[in-house]
């Protein structure tokens, strides 16, 4: 079952770049047991409404297109992913720093000639300096990714060894910002090779086994990277990485390789051991690697698929006095489901009420500055509009607009962390308050039906609100400039001057006000699509099991035996390119 040695390689298009990995190939042959496992599993979750499937099934069909294997480099924030990535591939392009710098996936390839796109989440793909990269990826320069970037891919022409591979850096887990977390933890379902940056200080969280697990879902090829190896002398090292292994010995069959790593001088052997033994032997059996990745993401999507299907099976095997008793001990989690929309929907409706209070109270922080900030830009201005009245009366209302619009902006991205603070906070409640009750659900089927479902929430995606539209509307309610031809400028200009000043104090009030309000319209829309969401996947979800347990009799039993014969032959089919 191994993959065509032409997938293993692509060849550059007519444009002179690599076919970017965002327009997959589909060269799998048809007839293949991945291609045929993937189908099955699709006709399967379209024959019994096995819907809560549909997340999976997508996350599978982008993997089985892809034409690279990713090696993502993933963990805890200030892990030193960055740095390391930057030392490996010899080239410093990602930046680094003291506090959670990464906020956007970042790949890294070979391309024939140095190339950087910025790929935005409404399509446009620009191709910018590489040497301003760092704009996009930065959370200073891009906070809580307030430009909406998708991803930043780059090529370059050095990378040439490593043809076929994707370097993949991701933003920090567990750091203070909440977004980074989740845009990694996102971008599980399409990692190939896992390295797992765990620095030796501590060198090992229940946090990063948590993660382990996470991805051997997707991947058989996980290995640990244990960075800052130059912080500790030999035997220090020697103890942490035999406490590390003996800690991923417990709670993994196939223990995960340990690589120590430093990106200081003196400490070249461990990057040479890495690159030898995980690079050069990915690179050196690429299409076996690539197909056991593959077989990885599709025996998943098997088991999950059986899972249902054994359900339904256990209930149309019982007697229909028992299959409905049984039925009304699983489906009375509807109740249960009924409480988890009204406790999220709460938490919605408390977090709403205060997020007017709460942008306000920090946009109000800013009015004095903001006035002292236009007031000195008014001073140099003045003196360019004494012409006439109309001149003065025109002049200062288009300036005021525009730099009134300048600074609302410059706020709105640098308080946009604390304004979706709340609305990052109860997507996590949401996603807590789900994943309890799938384990909860699970719990029943396995009492009621001695089957469990062992299915995984997935992080809740919400469209968060962009920087509102501000507009300035007119400063005066009537034509003064009526008046221009009577009135001189000298005779005028002191009064002038005092009005403008006050103008712009109330202005700035007003605009804030307005602001807050545009804020608080959008935040709120948020966290009630964050309600909307729960509930849809907690209707999905039990009318998925519903529908099983309710549609099941002793009629439709060959049929599920069939089918679930048939899934366990597609996972055995696999069994080959699936190991570790």
């Amino acid at each position: 079952m191994i993959l065509k040695t032409e997938d293993v390689h692509p060849e550059p298009n007519g444009t002179g770049r690599s076919t970017h990995p965002r327009q997959p190939s589909t060269r799998m042959p048809a007839n293949s047991p991945l291609q045929s496992a993937l189908l099955l599993a699709a006709d399967v979750a379209a024959r019994y409404g096995i819907s809560a499937l549909s997340g999976l099934l997508a996350s599978a069909r982008a993997s089985a297109g892809q034409d690279e294997i990713s090696v993502a480099v993933l963990g805890r924030c200030k892990a030193g992913k960055s740095s390391f990535l930057n030392h490996f591939i010899g080239r410093s392009i990602l930046p680094v720093g003291v506090v959670p710098v990464t906020a956007v996936v970042t790949e890294l390839r070979y391309g024939s000639r140095v190339e950087a796109r910025v790929h935005h989440r409404d399509g446009r793909d620009p191709e910018v300096p590489l040497d301003q990269i760092g704009d996009y990826i930065s959370e200073k320069e891009n906070p809580e990714n307030a430009r909406q970037v998708d991803l930043i891919s780059v090529e370059l022409p050095e990378l040439r060894r490593f043809r076929g591979l994707k370097f993949v850096d991701t933003p920090g887990l567990e750091s203070a910002l909440s977004h980074n977390t989740r845009t990694s933890l996102d971008w599980l379902p399409n990692v190939g090779l896992a390295l797992v940056a765990v620095s030796v200080d501590p060198p090992l969280s229940q946090r990063d086994i948590d993660l382990l697990k996470s991805l051997y879902q997707y991947t058989p090829k996980v290995r640990v990277l244990l960075t800052k190896a130059d912080l500790l002398s030999e035997q220090e090292l020697a103890e942490v990485v035999e406490f590390v292994r003996a800690q991923l010995a417990r709670n993994f069959p196939g223990t995960p390789q340990v690589f120590p790593y430093s990106t200081k001088p003196g400490f070249e052997r461990f990057r040479e051991a890495l690159e030898a033994e995980v690079v050069g032997g990915t690179l050196a059996r690429f299409a076996e690697e690539r197909e056991s990745i593959l077989c990885r993401k599709m025996d998943t999507l098997l088991r999950e698929c059986g899972d249902y299907l054994a359900l339904s099976l256990k209930s149309a095997e019982m007697v229909e006095s028992e299959r409905q008793a049984l039925k009304r001990q699983v489906i009375g989690e509807k109740e249960i489901a009924g409480e988890v929309k009204s406790s999220v929907g709460l938490v919605v409706q408390h977090a709403a009420a205060g997020t007017r209070s709460m942008v306000g109270n920090r946009l109000e922080t800013h009015q004095n500055d903001l006035e002292r900030a236009l007031l000195e830009a008014f001073e140099s201005e003045f003196p360019k509009w004494t012409r006439s009245l109309g001149v003065m009366l025109r002049s200062f209302e288009d300036w005021l607009a525009t730099a009134l619009r300048d600074e609302l902006t410059a706020l709105s991205v640098r308080e946009r962390s604390s304004f979706l603070a709340p609305l990052h906070k109860v997507q996590k409640q949401a996603f807590r308050a789900l994943q309890q009750f799938r384990d909860r659900l699970s719990d029943r089927t396995m009492r009621a039906f001695g089957v469990p479902l062992r299915t995984t929430e997935t992080e809740i995606h919400v469209v968060e609100p962009g920087t509102p539209d501000i507009r300035v509307g007119r400063v005066f309610d009537r034509n003064w400039e009526l008046l221009s031809p009577v009135l001189p400028v000298w005779m005028i200009k002191a009064a002038v001057h005092r009005h403008f000043a006050r103008t712009i104090a109330y202005l700035v009030y007003q605009n804030l006000s307005r602001f807050s309000t545009q804020w608080e319209e959008s935040i709120n829309s948020a966290l009630w699509g964050v309600e909307k969401e729960a509930r849809r996947r907690l209707d999905e979800l039990m009318g998925t099991v519903e529908r099983l347990v309710e549609s099941s009799s002793n009629e439709r039993a060959p049929q599920l035996r069939a089918d679930l014969e048939r899934l366990e032959k597609a996972r055995k089919s696999l069994s080959g390119g699936a190991g570790s």
